[in-house]
């Protein structure tokens, strides 16, 4: 799990923040002054990537937060079970058991897949890696 440092005040939306040991994808930040002798607040509302947990939170603008790396790579898939879905990554050909995706578009896919089994072989998935996890993002066929 590779996790670096970043300034609160640097991060914009789209990109991820580590919240309670939870990846989250920043939906809005706001700037706002303090008073005369206050400090600079950053309000930060974020979604766990997991969880799918709205979260807001409030920082001081100078502190320093976690952000996790991102590890991305593409898998064939090995097979699909009902609780999870085991892939093979291409490059190094190691073999990974992950959970059923959040997204709806790609639970169809997926399901469609399970039902069908012979289009498998001619199916790709884009994963992630991120805070010791990995997360099925894309489904695409060759």
């Amino acid at each position: 799990m590779s996790i670096r440092r970043t300034e609160i005040q640097k991060l914009k939306t789209g990109q991820y923040i580590m919240v309670d040991e939870e990846p989250c994808v920043i939906k809005s930040t706001e700037r706002s002054k303090s008073g005369k002798h206050g400090h600079a607040k950053v309000r930060v509302v974020c979604v766990g990537v997991f969880d799918n947990n709205k979260r807001s939170l409030t920082f001081p603008s100078g502190s320093m937060v976690d952000v996790p790396e991102i590890n991305k790579g593409n898998a064939q898939i090995n097979f699909i079970e009902d609780t999870s879905i085991n892939i093979m990554d291409l490059e190094s050909y190691e073999s990974l058991d992950v959970d059923w995706p959040q997204d709806e578009d790609l639970k169809n896919k997926l399901k469609d897949l399970q039902s069908y089994p012979e289009k498998i072989s001619n199916t790709q998935v884009e994963y992630w890696q991120l805070a010791g996890k990995t997360l099925i993002n894309r489904v695409f066929s060759n």
